[in-house]
């Protein structure tokens, strides 16, 4: 196996800095990057202990990235009752998971050991998006490992607001980010974001992979999705406008829209002119002999649907609830069984660190408040290895809050693109409580709360 010319450049910068953010579009391999660029320090003796955190459901694939690129290193998984024992092993590279390692951070002590004095020289952060929340206790936790190098990889370094992506600079420049009020200094942001940020696009590495389409299809909601709708709509504006305080507005609203989107998939009867459509193109699909995608963040009432009435293609179920093995076995069956030609997956869950280019075809079923979070499932499929194009269906149903949602991401999009990829400055804002209320025909005004 070799690399690619840009992802040589890649790991010869990782190599060469302490702190790096490495922002390269998904599906242009950077955990391979990483695994490349920390195994040869480790050959080279500059570093004797790499730190991996990571989502629980990818601990194994870096494990597996690690055994394929640092043949001889040992990688170990820290999970289990008796982790704490794999401290003193001595394995040059430690994989562990987000909420493993942060609890041990913060819990600190084990017979007289702490963990963060294990002797780590290098801390990766994979996926780092899960620490965009300044505040959280898991971020805060993990800005606290000591070590003199530190890596944060991942694709949308900013999903919300520019704070999210000065969140992930604190972890690189714990000392120059110590500040709170540092978090929404731009000029800073910016100043180390140039600094420390390697982000290549496929385009600008000249990457030929196979055109991605990306259709959005208005599908018609069925007499009982509509009914049960305009029901819903109504009762949340009845709810927000009875509302004594402003939380009391949001939280109301915040359920309805939740309900809304939900109808907008499947209504309570499990009848969804979604579904309908799927019935009618995956058939088309397979019978060509190209595999399927079917995202959808509804995971206890879409999937299950959408996997029974397509059985017959071998549909499989990839989701957050599964254990790791239950989830490694479902990804094998369908890179290899001929006959697992539908994956029906979580957005959440399945939307970082896969390879599916298996498929050729996705679909997602409902549209989800980040754009980000859409590529990025979309890029399982759209990626190093693909050699078909790629058609990617979004699943809009008419006359809902599923349009206007699509119309509020835009403005995210802007901030990333001002933010990260360096197209100037957003025009418009964020949604807020204004924007929300729009979705269901509502403004600030029209409420009876002075505090809004």
């Amino acid at each position: 196996m070799e690399l690619y010319p840009f992802q040589q450049d890649g790991v010869s910068n990782l190599m060469k800095r302490r702190s790096v953010l490495l922002a390269d579009e998904m599906g242009l391999g950077k955990t391979v990057q990483a695994v490349a660029a920390a195994t040869q320090l480790l050959r080279d003796g500059a570093i004797r202990r790499v730190l991996v955190v990571c989502p629980a459901s990818l601990c194994r694939n870096w494990r597996k990235e690690v055994n394929t690129w640092g043949v001889g290193i040992r990688a170990v998984l820290y999970e289990g009752a008796d982790r704490f024992g794999m401290l003193g092993g001595g394995a040059p590279v430690l994989i562990g998971s987000y909420e493993t390692v942060a609890e041990d951070l913060r819990v600190a002590t084990h017979q007289g050991e702490r963990f963060c004095d294990i002797g780590v020289d290098l801390v990766i952060l994979d996926e780092a998006q899960r620490i965009k929340a300044p505040d959280s206790l898991k971020t805060r936790v993990l800005s606290r490992i000591m070590a003199p190098r530190r890596w944060a990889i991942t694709g949308t370094p900013l999903e919300n607001h520019p704070r999210e992506l000065a969140s992930i600079l604190r972890f690189l420049f714990p000392n120059e980010f110590s500040a709170d009020e540092s978090l929404d200094d731009y000029g800073l942001l910016l100043r180390f974001r140039d600094g420390s940020m390697l982000r290549r696009t496929k385009a600008s590495v000249g990457l030929e992979l196979p055109p991605k389409t990306v259709a959005t299809v208005p599908v018609a909601m069925s007499p009982d999705q509509a009914a049960e709708y305009d029901q819903v709509l109504s009762v949340t504006r009845m709810h927000v406008v009875r509302s004594s305080s402003h939380d009391e507005a949001a939280t109301s609203l915040l359920a309805g829209l939740q309900h809304l989107r939900r109808i907008a998939v499947i209504s309570a009867n499990k009848v969804s002119a979604k579904i309908d459509l799927l019935c009618e193109e995956v058939p088309e699909v397979v019978g060509r002999g190209e595999k399927v995608v079917v995202f959808s963040s509804f995971t206890n009432l879409v999937l299950p649907e959408v996997a029974a009435r397509l059985s017959p293609y071998g549909a499989l179920v990839f989701t957050g609830q599964q254990t790791q093995e239950e989830r490694l076995e479902v990804h094998e069956r369908f890179l290899n069984d001929p006959h697992a030609m539908v994956m029906c997956a979580s957005l959440r869950a399945a939307g970082v660190g896969l390879t599916w280019t298996v498929a050729t075809v996705v679909y997602q079923t409902d549209i989800w408040w980040n754009p980000q979070a859409l590529r990025q499932a979309e890029d399982r499929v759209h990626r190093i290895g693909q050699a078909k194009p790629v058609v990617v269906k979004r699943l809009i149903s008419d006359e809902t809050i599923e349009s206007a949602i699509e119309g509020l991401t835009l403005a995210k999009e802007e901030i990333f693109d001002a933010f990260v990829d360096e197209r100037g400055l957003p025009l418009t804002s964020g949604a807020g409580f204004e924007g929300l209320l729009r979705l269901i025909g509502m403004r600030a005004a029209d409420l009876p709360l002075t505090s809004v």
